[in-house]
């Protein structure tokens, strides 16, 4: 199963000058792996796919198991009202006949979300290759013609060949026909065998393959978008029956306009992620970032990008706060979120009497009970605000105190604590 690796090759020169590419590509990232997160991610781009949509997958190698869950993507591709275009494997296995590859398909749950077409089931078109330096023409599936719009739907992962596989790869071997994975795996020497070429040479003619395809579209800003969901980070591809389980943790959902900066800002985030080196080897032993650097030289993008956290301003919650105050003296309470607490907060504002209890607290009686079924037990001393439940107060502590089953925590002092203990007649409790 053929396909490609990175480090710090030298470049060869295209034969003609290259395009100039974007100086910086917005890249948006959440780290949301869900229907959401995956219509959050795209919806940034401002994309507006026209005509008859294709969006690119893998439907995966029966026997795997990483390729994208039609759970996860089903909600998007019918938003888009898009067909999903695969081409047939030139390495045979259970995906190299179009019959046996829409069965596999459909038993993957693809068919059931949208219409598969395998784009090579009548043959290849050609599409040029500007500025290769081992490919001059792109042998892609016939089908690719009759669509006006792509979206690149791919799973990062590592690849045997490759050394890992996105946007690039996703559309270059993966638009590619039969006989245009050949071309490309055999540098241009070949349409029925894999040739041996230099690993690098395999290298660019995937990037010089995607180029084709982006410029057909428009190339960037045009009729393509790129979106890499990093989940299930195997070393391994989707064409793999039998992939490594991956030894890192998922890490989120990217997108771009741009498919060179989008690989790379992938790329960067599983060198900066703590449990990556498995990845990170798989890459490096293939060399798989020259595919970035040739794709640059190229123009089929940049990678200088400035990745976009989408979760940036998705804060939680801002804390439940309250305010007690008596004779112009306030204590302000942080609660928990317990049913508790909340169902103070929704009496509020109140006034009432508070009396002292003991030498150690203040109480007073909210005018209705509070569901105590999920609040923690009250433990601690002084600043702590509890409730008492077989007697319905709550209660403010301004020293220690000795905890049981009926005292719960609704929350603790984050300003004024000292004002506790001199509290007499009446207080206002009101939201702060």
């Amino acid at each position: 199963m053929p396909e490609t690796a990175v480090p710090e090759p030298t470049l060869q020169e295209p034969e003609s000058p290259a395009v100039p590419a974007i100086s910086t590509a917005p890249v948006y990232f959440t780290r949301e792996i869900s229907p959401e997160g995956l219509a959050r991610a795209f919806d940034a781009l401002g994309f507006s796919p026209a005509g008859n949509v294709a969006v690119k997958l893998s439907t995966g190698e029966p026997g795997g198991h990483n390729f994208l869950s039609p759970d996860l993507i089903g909600d998007f591709v019918r938003s888009l009202g898009a067909t999903i275009v695969e081409c047939n494997t030139a390495y045979g296995g259970a995906r190299g006949t179009t019959e046996s590859h829409l069965r596999a398909a459909a038993d993957h749950g693809f068919t059931a979300i949208a219409n598969v077409d395998i784009m090579d089931a009548d043959g290849s078109m050609s599409l040029p290759v500007e500025g290769g330096t081992h490919l001059t023409e792109d042998l892609v599936g016939a089908h690719l013609a009759s669509y006006d719009s792509v979206v690149s739907l791919a799973h990062f992962k590592g690849h045997a060949m490759g050394g890992f596989g996105g946007a690039i790869k996703n559309c270059s071997i993966g638009i590619a026909s039969r006989e245009g994975k050949m071309l490309i795996h055999s540098a241009g020497t070949s349409t029925t065998s894999w040739g041996s070429p230099a690993q690098d040479d395999f290298l660019e003619s995937m990037a010089e393959a995607a180029k084709a395809v982006s410029d057909h579209f428009g190339g960037v800003g045009g009729a393509m978008a790129y979106v890499n969901v990093m989940n299930r980070l195997s070393v391994d591809c989707d064409c793999d029956s039998h992939p490594a389980e991956p030894e890192m943790a998922d890490i989120g959902i990217l997108a771009s306009l741009d498919p060179v900066a989008l690989d790379r800002a992938c790329v960067d985030l599983v060198y900066s992620a703590p449990d990556g080196a498995a990845l990170v080897e798989r890459i490096e032993s293939r060399n798989g970032a020259h595919t970035l650097d040739h794709a640059e030289a190229i123009g089929l993008g940049s990678q200088t990008y400035e990745l976009v956290d989408l979760d940036a301003g998705t804060t939680e919650e801002e804390p439940m706060t309250i305010n007690v105050t008596c004779n112009g003296r306030t204590v302000t309470y942080e609660l928990n979120d317990s049913a508790a607490a909340r169902g103070l907060v929704g009496q509020l504002p109140l006034t009432l009497d508070v009396e002292p209890f003991g030498s150690n607290e203040q109480t007073f009686y909210p005018p209705e009970a509070l569901d105590c079924s999920d609040a923690p037990l009250a433990e601690g001393g002084a600043g702590v605000l509890a409730y008492y439940e077989p007697w319905g107060d709550v209660v403010m502590f301004y020293d220690g105190f000795s905890g049981n089953g009926g005292l719960y925590e609704l929350g603790r002092a984050v300003a004024g604590a000292e004002n506790v203990a001199g509290m007499a007649g009446t207080i206002e409790v009101t939201r702060a």
